[in-house]
């Protein structure tokens, strides 16, 4: 059982402002408890109340919503009403799984076979045509009309009406996803279920069994004590905890801080689940989005309307590293000492906002690919082997290097010429506490922590595509 790094005794000490005795503790009985309010603990809380359960929301931070909030929104599904409206044809729930792992594999070669574990997505996403149909019917979420995603294919794409999915397919709007938050929300306050904010849970409850009875937990100075049926943790992943990143995923943990995940996503529930048995993963894994600037303004200077797909992306030899069309490439770029996006001045607005700037860190640029080399500091003569390869490729309709699609080969002509340095842009984690397909929690030996506790992602990973 993986086991991770806890805070020492005498740090928990030093942040506890006094000894609080039995009778200062605040202490709520409840059938369920809920514990983070993202798309997963939202979900889970609406169900909950619907099949009848006396339920509480605890969220740790000031605002309800997590990474879903952040996220685009768009729930990926096939045989929707939705679909159906619009006479969508050739949209199994089968097929969309298929698709994702043919990207997964192109975009990760040399992975770890086993994962995903393609019948528990097969299992999951089987009931997404009922959660978005649910969402829709009970909860009151307005759906725009299915569009593909990014990586092309039918249109399994439901996002937000008020956040639709763009002509070009890719996405929907940033923070898209806070029109499902404010659907949940709206449904759980007008059902009286009560979601208490800068609620903090700290520690999981057990009985001499060892089974899961509660939580406790801190709402500013007041600490309190949830007694429940169920414990359900939503608590997210682990992107923005920098200690756990650097044991599991250490080639992301340089760009903790720029993750789009929730400042919440520190892993809270991996760890307090741990400290009561349950068993983890020995490997984490990272969702990357996409290459961005370390200067916010400069994304769309190599983000086009294929979005990276018609870039180059060179390393520190000055060498391409990637099939830039691929659907990621997040992890090829953390694995590089440094990388870039090489682009000319052909755009004359970009190339203005470019000149703004010389810094290696964000932004060179050169006459020729000689100086632009020397700027970046990488080997000059690779350098310019490269563009120059690259540039014949264009002309050739015929990438020898990576076999990239002709219709996303430019050419990049026209001097000066710029270096954009990149770094890889994060929406979570995965890896954790494991689960059984009926997403209860194990022990290392399999058995189940009892009652059913678990990290459910059913709307949360997927409102982050």
């Amino acid at each position: 059982m993986t086991k991770f790094k806890t805070l020492s005794l005498s740090v928990v000490l030093a942040c506890l402002p006094f000894v609080v005795s039995a009778a200062d503790i605040e202490k709520i009985n409840t059938d369920v408890v809920v514990v983070g309010s993202g798309g997963t603990g939202l979900s889970a809380a609406a169900s909950a109340h619907q099949h009848g359960a006396k339920v509480l929301l605890i969220e740790k931070q000031a605002f309800v919503g997590g990474s879903s909030a952040l996220a685009g929104g768009a729930i990926a599904a096939g045989n929707t009403n939705p679909q159906k409206r619009a006479g969508t044809q050739n949209v199994s729930d089968d097929g969309f799984v298929n698709i994702w792992i043919k990207d997964q594999d192109r975009s990760f070669p040399g992975a770890d076979e086993s994962m995903p574990d393609e019948a528990r997505m097969h299992k999951i996403i089987n009931e997404f045509d009922k959660t978005v149909n649910w969402m829709e019917k009970d909860i009151g979420h307005k759906f725009a009309v299915p569009r593909p995603f990014g990586y092309g294919g039918p249109n399994y794409a439901h996002a937000p009406a008020e956040s639709p999915i763009p002509a070009s397919g890719r996405g929907s709007s940033p923070a898209g996803g806070r029109f499902v938050v404010k659907a949940f929300t709206t449904y759980l306050d007008n059902a009286g279920v009560p979601i208490m904010t800068g609620t903090k849970a700290e520690e999981l409850i057990t009985d001499s069994k060892g089974n899961v009875v509660g939580v406790k937990a801190m709402k500013g100075k007041q600490p309190i004590e949830i007694r429940a049926k169920a414990v359900i943790l939503g608590t997210g992943g682990f992107a923005r905890n920098k200690e756990l990143l650097e044991k599991f995923v250490p080639s992301y943990a340089p760009y903790t801080d720029v993750s789009n995940a929730t400042p919440g996503a520190t892993g809270d529930g991996i760890i307090m689940a741990q400290k009561v048995g349950a068993a983890g993963f020995k490997d984490g894994w990272v969702m990357g989005i996409s290459p961005v600037s370390t200067k916010r303004e400069l994304n769309n200077t190599f983000r086009t309307k294929n979005v990276y797909k018609d870039d180059v992306f060179v390393n520190q030899d000055g060498k391409r590293f990637v099939k830039e069309d691929l659907p990621y490439i997040v992890d090829p770029i953390a694995n590089q000492k440094a990388a870039w996006a090489i682009l000319d001045s052909k755009d004359t607005n970009k190339a203005a906002l470019l000149a703004k700037y010389n810094d290696p860190e964000i932004v060179v640029s050169g006459k020729n690919w000689e100086e632009l080399a020397k700027a970046m500091g990488v080997p000059a003569a690779q350098l310019k082997a490269t563009m120059d390869q690259y540039n014949q490729a264009c002309k050739d309709k015929k990438d020898p290097v990576f076999d990239k699609n002709p219709e996303f080969l430019v050419p990049f002509e026209q001097a000066p010429f710029y270096a954009v340095r990149v770094i890889p842009s994060t929406m979570g984690t995965i890896g954790g506490v494991r689960t059984n397909d009926k997403f209860q929690v194990l022990r290392a030996d399999g058995s189940v922590i009892k009652p059913e506790f678990g990290r459910i992602y059913q709307i949360k990973k997927l409102s982050v595509l």
